[in-house]
């Protein structure tokens, strides 16, 4: 009977030990895949801070187009400014031509 008693103890000893193995092991993986999901995790915030960086450098780029864009509408407004002074400035100076010429004919 002490020697059944002993193999049931040693058999359910062995069932324990089992049992917490298979408890470590899974103990183990559910680690793993929590680590794994940090990482993971890590992985879309780093390119999600990428895309932020990426957005704020467009962002800028087309700001930095309009202005450029306003200079060159801006140049432009003052040479077409600088061209109607300048036909203006001719006109006038015909108008002066025209009236000499008129005063000495008389």
């Amino acid at each position: 009977m002490n020697e059944l008693t002993q193999e049931k103890s040693h058999t359910n000893a062995g069932i324990v030990k089992s049992a917490l193995t298979i408890h470590q092991i899974a103990r183990n993986m559910n680690e793993l895949t929590q680590e794994r999901s940090h990482t993971s995790a890590g992985i879309v915030k780093e390119n999600s801070a990428g895309q932020d960086i990426a957005s704020d450098m467009n962002e800028l780029t087309q700001e930095r187009s309009h202005i450029n864009a306003s200079i060159v509408k801006k140049i432009s407004a003052n040479q077409e400014i600088a061209s109607d002074m300048n036909e203006l400035t001719q006109e006038k100076s015909h108008i002066h031509a025209n009236i000499v010429i008129n005063a000495l004919a008389n």
